[in-house]
C-alpha cells in the first residue's frame, strides 16, 4: 500500500517541545510502519547548513534548505517530522507552498520553561 506523503513542521521558541514531540511521534508512526523522516534543526545545522549563522539571511537560507529536503520526500511518499525554530513567518509559507501537503504545528510553552530547557 503506497502512503501519501506530507512535512508535519513543529516550529517554536527553543525549548518548548519541538524534538520531544517530534521524537514521540516518530516512534509512534513507525509503530504503524510509516514511511517517516526527521529533520531536526540542531542536527541540520551540523551536517547540511553548517557554516551558517544566525542572521536573518542565514535563518532563512537554513530553512529553505530544511523545506527543499522535506518536499523532495514529502513528494516521494514519505512522512517528513521537521523540528525547527523557523521563526519568521513568510519563509514558513514560502516552504508550505513548494511543498503543498504541509501542516504547521506551534509548539508554545511559557517562556520561562523555555529559558530553563534550553540548551
Amino acid at each position: 500500500m503506497e502512503h501519501r506523503g506530507v512535512t508535519v513542521w513543529l516550529t517554536g521558541l527553543s525549548g518548548a517541545g519541538k524534538t520531544t514531540i517530534t521524537k514521540a511521534l516518530e516512534e509512534k508512526l513507525n509503530a504503524q510502519g510509516c514511511k517517516l523522516e526527521v529533520l531536526d534543526g540542531d542536527i541540520v545545522r551540523q551536517n547540511l547548513t553548517k557554516g551558517l549563522g544566525f542572521s536573518k539571511e542565514d535563518r532563512d537560507t537554513n530553512i529553505r534548505r530544511i523545506g527543499f529536503v522535506a518536499h523532495l520526500l514529502t513528494r516521494n511518499g514519505v512522512i517528513v517530522l521537521v523540528s525547527a525554530i523557523s521563526p519568521y513567518r513568510e519563509i514558513r509559507e514560502e516552504v508550505k507552498q513548494r511543498i503543498g501537503d504541509f501542516v504547521e504545528v506551534y509548539v508554545n510553552a511559557p517562556l520561562n520553561v523555555c529559558e530553563d530547557r534550553d540548551v
